[in-house]
């Protein structure tokens, strides 16, 4: 898959991870149902990963409708399903009407606003066996939950907040999408040491997920070369060399590879920029022309090609590929200008790139 700015880079991996920690509970305005189960094991707090003497608890929270309410948890470390948790976590349901509400289970917590549904609605939350495998370079870092509601459609957002177990590695929420039979990688809302959570308007099959690669934990410094760009008649030279500029890949489960170049220069009385995104398949021979865009700061305009959507005629030859480096050439019919208009951009690069991902972005209906 292809390695773009203005789109989430997905791929697939499996895993293994912590029994599920702790059974299900609700604080809603309606009626609720949900045995808890219990087992003959010593019981857990309702952190993934540790322990301690202690069977249930009950503490204080504050509903949706902010009345203050009290959620009980029990928890077990009985050995289950790493993925699924089966013997701690029975469905819950609950009725949760116009005033809102949440439901529990299994460190997970499905959170109704207040006016997000016009009469009592059955929600309810399950652990599943995982439909599919994880995204290429990922893993399950919790159990499988499939989210229910007896509804089509909501005024407002439903808040899920999932469990993940305790990892230093960059983590990430996914989504089951029946259709293609994969998980997908979806914006985090929050993400905290104990969860990861998200806004959505559908319900469905979710799941935490951890990288099984270690990342940059930026793009600084990395790659290297140059290239030269021909556009509006004038040459122009952009090193990735300097500070802020870089040249990466990621890596497809097919083999194939997304490449993105990005460069800033400084010229008279203002800032040029350059970003170039391409893909090389397996054999890395072949290489398709993704996106292209320039911006100035000078003039404050720009130009821009993205495959099959703005602009046309993209190309891109490689003259040279030995293990991180890449030599080649490049044009396309960009659009942008004032007025408005095609624009042909044409480009010679001699670059070598490295190996990172951009995380997630953090996104939130109505986010902070």
């Amino acid at each position: 898959m292809l390695l773009m700015h203005r789109f989430t880079i997905l791929s697939s991996l499996c895993l293994v991870l912590a029994a599920c920690p702790s059974n299900g509970s609700t604080t809603t305005d309606g009626a609720s149902t949900g045995p808890a189960s219990t087992t003959d094991g010593p019981a857990t707090d309702s952190t993934p990963g540790t322990t301690d003497d202690s069977t249930t608890s009950a503490a204080p929270t504050t509903s949706s409708t902010g009345e203050p309410t009290t959620t009980t948890e029990s928890s077990t470390d009985a050995t289950t399903d790493a993925t699924t948790g089966a013997v701690e976590c029975e469905p819950v349901t609950a009725q949760i009407g116009p005033d809102g509400g949440e439901l529990s289970l299994c460190g997970a917590t499905l959170r109704v606003p207040a006016g997000a549904v016009a009469t009592d609605v059955e929600f309810g939350i399950a652990v599943v066996e995982p439909p599919a495998e994880p995204p290429f370079e990922q893993a399950f870092a919790s159990p499988v939950f499939e989210f229910t509601a007896g509804a089509d459609a909501f005024t407002q957002p439903i808040e899920l907040i999932l469990p993940h177990e305790p990892t230093e590695g960059r983590l990430a929420l996914s989504q089951y999408d029946a259709l293609s039979n994969q998980f997908w990688i979806i914006e985090a809302c929050a993400v905290t040491d104990t969860t990861i959570s998200q806004s959505v308007f559908q319900l469905g099959v979710f799941a935490a997920l951890r990288g099984t690669y270690d990342y940059p934990d930026s793009t600084n410094g990395l790659g290297g070369g140059s290239i030269e760009l021909e556009l509006l008649g004038m040459p122009a030279s952009f090193s990735l060399d300097e500070p802020g500029n870089f040249g990466i890949f990621s890596d497809a489960e097919d083999g194939s590879r997304g490449l993105t170049l990005k460069a800033i220069r400084e010229i008279d009385g203002g800032l040029e920029s350059l970003r170039i995104d391409f893909g090389v398949d397996a054999s890395g021979e072949t290489a398709t022309l993704t996106a292209v865009e320039w911006l100035s700061t000078v003039t404050s305009e720009g130009y821009t090609y993205i495959a099959d959507l703005i602009g046309s005629d993209g190309v891109i030859t490689l003259d040279l590929v030995d293990g991180d480096h890449y030599v080649g050439e490049l044009s396309a019919v960009t659009f942008g200008g004032n007025p408005q208009h095609d624009e042909i951009l044409h480009a010679t690069f001699d670059v070598t790139v490295e190996k990172f991902a951009f995380p997630p972005e953090l996104g939130c209906f109505g986010g902070e």
